[in-house]
């Protein structure tokens, strides 16, 4: 017969198991009984976007929704777009574009195939080649259709876990008015994430993500790729396998001095989805962080896909923050610090104006488990 003890024993291994296989915030303290898991994300409903253009340097501009950012580049031949970052957003520089340049878009290149970056992409579709990283295409793959929502970890969860009515499936008229939009958009989640337009979601569109309105590349590169057009360049450069994600492109416009880098680097703002260890290449990442700061040396111009638009020591900031961060991480694991006390002590006062100070603590988290699983 197994104790009361024994019993709890095991139904915490079974749980700390699931969430190493996969939970990006899971955690059960068992002296505290204290869980973190995923929170839904939520947005205004009534939420007005601001839209804006801006000159950066030659012919290279930037174009933001609120603090999403992307940059294009104007030649006498045609305009090459990186990430359109949303159907909302899209549509207003499609029309921003006749209005200002008169050219179409020619190339919209790709960063990585997340859904606040490269959503939008099809209302180029008439003009333009779609570029990125061969990754983007098995990211962009549908799971089995097998795929239930019980298999639905990380960031996702919250939403398989809206099923009330346990069929399996997650429906409209179940997922709150306050879900979150795409950037520049009325739009809901709801329909990126539903690909057969059934309107209901099943696991595997969970699994996949809300990349329905991601317009596939069909051109595709591994290392990296040059586009010339109208007597400019855009290079694409993979950063390699590392946690964010693995289809990230460098993007660099040598012509105007200007280097687009995006997610797995931003400029004064804590990391957010990219403490996730689902993929648990802490260091491939810093690899990635470092050799782009090596790259940005030589650029003038180096902007964000959130946050403005900076030079090279922002890079090294970003990765200054991380090594702390590390470090103290380290020396508390060295200590026999549990991660509550961590969370508690570690609070990188240095980093308080930064955009999303209030992370510090999930941030802990993610670094516990970079150093730990």
């Amino acid at each position: 017969m197994y104790s009361r003890e024994m019993i709890f024993e095991m139904v915490y291994r079974t749980r700390l198991n699931k969430a190493l296989a996969g939970w990006t915030a899971a955690l059960v303290f068992v002296s505290q009984s204290v869980a973190q898991m995923p929170e839904l994300r939520r947005a205004d409903p009534d939420h007005v976007p601001v839209f804006s253009i801006s000159h950066i340097n030659g012919d290279a501009w930037r174009a933001t929704v609120d603090n999403h950012g992307t940059v294009f580049l104007v030649t006498s031949q045609g305009i090459i777009l990186a990430d359109p970052i949303g159907p909302g957003m899209a549509e207003w520089l499609k029309k921003e574009f006749d209005r200002r340049f008169g050219v179409p878009v020619r190339y919209v290149v790709y960063s990585h195939y997340h859904w606040d970056h490269a959503s939008g992409g099809d209302v180029f579709a008439d003009t333009a080649d779609f570029v990125g990283h061969a990754n983007m295409l098995t990211h962009l793959a549908m799971p089995p259709e097998s795929t239930t929502l019980a298999d639905v970890v990380g960031q996702y969860a919250p939403f398989a876990a809206l099923d009330a009515n346990g069929n399996g499936l997650v429906e409209e008229g179940e997922v709150p008015e306050d879900i979150q939009r795409f950037y520049g958009s009325s739009q809901t989640q709801f329909p990126g994430f539903d690909a057969n337009g059934d309107g209901v979601l099943n696991g595997a569109e969970l699994v996949r993500g809300p990349v329905s309105f991601v317009r596939p590349p069909n051109i595709t590169y591994t290392d990296e790729i040059e586009i010339r057009l109208g007597g400019k360049r855009v290079k694409l450069t993979w950063v390699g396998d590392m946690n964010h994600s693995k289809d990230s492109s460098l993007i660099e416009f040598p012509d105007d001095n200007v280097l687009l880098v995006v997610d797995y680097i931003s400029f004064g703002r804590l990391p957010n989805r990219e403490m996730d260890y689902e993929n648990g290449l802490f260091e491939e990442w810093m690899t990635a962080i470092r050799e782009t700061e090596a790259v940005a040396r030589g650029y003038g111009f180096v902007a964000p896909g959130h946050g403005p638009v900076g030079t090279w020591e922002d890079i090294r900031d970003w990765r200054e923050y991380l090594e702390r961060l590390r470090d103290q991480v380290a020396a508390g694991i060295s200590a026999g610090r549990t991660l509550q006390q961590m969370q508690q002590s570690i609070t990188m006062d240095e980093y308080s104006d930064w955009q999303g100070f209030d992370w510090v603590d999930e941030n802990v988290l993610g670094m516990y488990h970079f150093l730990t699983d």
